[in-house]
């Protein structure tokens, strides 16, 4: 299922990174250079990006994300 994450609250940040972290590491290591912002995100910079996000979960389990930028 497909639904929109509230970002506001701690847990989702978290669980948003721990899927972003892993996946632009493995982008940095295609590229040969670690110097992507999303690497330095935090939980606080998340929930204060403006961003709204979206997530795929299987069952209750956050699976992947997708975000649109308020730009």
């Amino acid at each position: 299922m497909i639904k929109r994450i509230d970002i506001s609250m701690r847990k989702n940040a978290e669980d948003i990174l721990n899927l972003q972290i892993p996946s632009y590491q493995v982008e940095a290591e295609i590229i040969g250079s670690y110097d992507i912002p999303p690497l330095k995100d935090t939980v606080d910079t998340l929930q204060s990006c403006g961003e709204t996000f979206f997530g795929y979960y299987d069952n209750e389990a956050l699976c992947g994300a997708i975000y649109k930028s308020r730009r």
